[in-house]
Order: structure tokens, then sequence, then C-alpha cells
């Protein structure tokens, strides 16, 4: 005989469980007892399932006007990223001096640093009007927010550094810095980025406080124009 609370064999003549005291039933045998696993057999661990990533809540960055929203975007920053991998950067004027210095030395040629060359002779040069560059307009059947992103990828692509973003009513201006290169100093892209009913518009502007850039203002804006058609392809 079994007790029918806790199973525990309990003799005949018991009135009572030794275990837990409850009162005999007689004639009656306590149920099987189910659900164990035996011993033989290796008791499954159930992993618990990794947590969903949260879903972006915000304001959808192909079509906003709002740079901070297109900055901020997990797939956007994942398309830098990816462009900034491929960046081919070219050898820049500082690359080329350090390699060029040993030469210069050996000819009795003094090496200025290029750095102090393009402080002075830049400046002279814009005072001067000696003052480079191109303009470019350029038009875009696509949406404002995916526009920008491409060209954020063209920047992370190029080596050039995004200076500075200023929010406009529908739409935003962007400053970006050109590296330098043997050819040329430093320079300044600027863009003006526009919503518009047919798409988005570009103006583009490239600078060099030179008197000849030889030609790199407009291929700056020709790449430029070429990477916004392939980035844009790329996004989700």
């Amino acid at each position: 005989m079994f007790c029918t609370q806790c199973g525990r064999p309990a003799q005949p003549e018991h009135v009572f469980c030794a275990g837990c005291g409850t009162r005999l039933a007689r004639g009656e045998s306590a149920p099987p007892i189910t659900g164990f696993v035996p011993a033989s057999e290796p008791i499954p661990v159930v992993q618990p399932a990794a947590p969903a990533p949260e879903p972006w809540t915000g304001e959808d960055w192909r079509e906003t006007t709002n740079y901070r929203v297109v900055l901020a975007h997990p797939q956007v920053k994942e398309l830098i990223a990816n462009a900034s991998k491929a960046s081919k950067a070219g050898m820049t004027a500082e690359e080329f001096m350090k390699i060029a210095e040993p030469i210069l030395k050996a000819s009795g040629t003094t090496v200025v640093p290029i750095k102090l060359i393009a402080e002075i002779a830049t400046p002279m040069a814009e005072r001067l009007g000696l003052k480079t560059g191109k303009e470019a307009r350029n038009g875009y059947s696509t949406p404002f927010g995916r526009v920008l992103a491409a060209i954020l990828c063209s920047f992370a692509s190029r080596n050039q550094r995004l200076v500075a973003v200023h929010e406009g009513t529908d739409g935003c201006v962007v400053e970006a810095e050109l590296p330098s290169t043997m050819t040329t100093w430093t320079g300044k892209l600027s863009l003006t980025i526009e919503r518009k009913p047919e798409g988005t518009l570009v103006t583009s502007a490239a600078t060099f406080g030179q008197a000849s850039d030889w030609g790199r203002a407009k291929r700056v804006l020709d790449e430029l124009h070429q990477d916004i058609l392939n980035y844009r392809t790329l996004q989700p």
C-alpha cells in the first residue's frame, strides 16, 4: 500500500502515512508517478532564444529630409562602413613629399613642410583671385534620404572628410574636405541637396585655392555623380 499524497510505501496496519501524515485510504494504491527522465538518458537542455533585434521605429530614412534620421539609421551606418572598406585613397601631397625628401636633399634643395606651404600659398592665392573650381547641378528620381546616404557613401569611399551639415527648409547643405594630392592642395566640396516633386536636386561645387587644379574639380564632381547613381542601387 502507498500513500496517495506522497507515494511513500506504508504497512497494512498503518493508519497514517509516516512521511506526510495523511490518513491512509485502505484498499487504494497511489497513482503511478510519471514525467521523470530515466537516469540512463541525458536530460535535454533548452537554450533560450536570442532576442530579436529591435525594429527601427523612427522616421523612414529613405523619404525624410531630416539628415539626423539618415545618419542615425543602422542600415545607413552599415552602407557607409562597407563603402569605407572599399576606399582606394591615392597618394597625398604630404606622402609624396615625404618620399621625395631624400631626393630633394641630395640635390641641395631645401625641403619645406607641405603643410606650411599650403598655409601660406592657399590664402595668398585666394586673395589674388587664383581660385579654381567647378559647379554642377544634377537631378535624381530618387527620394532625398537615399541620395544623401549615397553621398555619404561616396565620401567614405574616397577619403573625403565630412566637415559640416546645415539643415534647410526642405533639404540640407553638406560640406566635405577634399584630401590633397600630388597636384592640388586640400580642397572643399559643398553640396546643396533639395527635395523636389520629381525627386532630389543636388547642386555641387568643388574648389581649390590655387591657380590650376589640373582638372581635378571636374573629376571630383563627375565621380560624385557616378557614386550617387551606383550607391543608391545598393540600398535596401
